[in-house]
């Protein structure tokens, strides 16, 4: 399974998409797992233009936070 994630203004040298693993919506986060070895991208949702992925699973999530926790809406695309 796998998902991408479309960039409306690409991030330091990236392309205008992103090939993803696994990709992580938390608030106004995008967490993106690129297939392979590369490192963990997070882009702000402000700058995604779309994602597409073969699953989708969303869950209200505790967030551990220096203040405490709080829950969010989680989305994951894989």
């Amino acid at each position: 399974m796998s998902a991408t994630v479309y960039i409306d203004d690409p991030i330091g040298g990236e392309e205008a998409r992103i090939e993803c693993e696994e990709v992580r919506i938390i608030g106004e986060l995008v967490w993106a797992t690129p297939d392979g070895d590369e490192q963990e991208t997070v882009v702000p949702l402000g700058n995604v233009t779309g994602v597409k992925g073969d699953v989708v699973k969303q869950d209200v999530e505790e967030i551990e936070s220096p203040g405490g926790l709080f829950t969010e809406l989680v989305t994951d695309l894989s």
